[in-house]
């Protein structure tokens, strides 16, 4: 089981809210919706790795590799969803937004 953050969705949002200035308002709307139902599906991905570690860790004898793994799907898809969401926050502000702004 693994899910992961696409930042493609960031990257269009960015370009529609470029052409929302000039262009059409709510073609700018519909990707922001767009982009945020992908950052709630990062999210309950997350959900979904964890309770699937939680059943390896259960499991006789435990599945320590696929635990491993399961944690480092959570931990690098929590990283790009932060870096999402403080993406659409700089889009919505219009402040300058701060690459690498949840981790090295």
């Amino acid at each position: 089981m693994q899910a992961a953050l696409s930042v493609a969705p960031i990257r269009r949002t960015e370009g529609a809210m470029t052409a929302a200035n000039g262009g059409d308002p709510l073609e700018a709307a519909a990707e922001l919706v767009r982009t945020y139902s992908a950052v709630v599906n990062a999210i309950t991905a997350n959900v979904l790795n964890a309770q699937a570690g939680s059943e390896w860790l259960s499991a006789e004898p435990q599945n320590l590799e696929e635990v491993r793994r399961s944690l480092n799907r959570i931990a690098d898809d929590g990283m790009r969803a932060g870096e999402a969401l403080v993406r659409l926050r700089s889009l919505m502000e219009k402040v300058p937004i701060v690459d690498g702004a949840f981790g090295p």
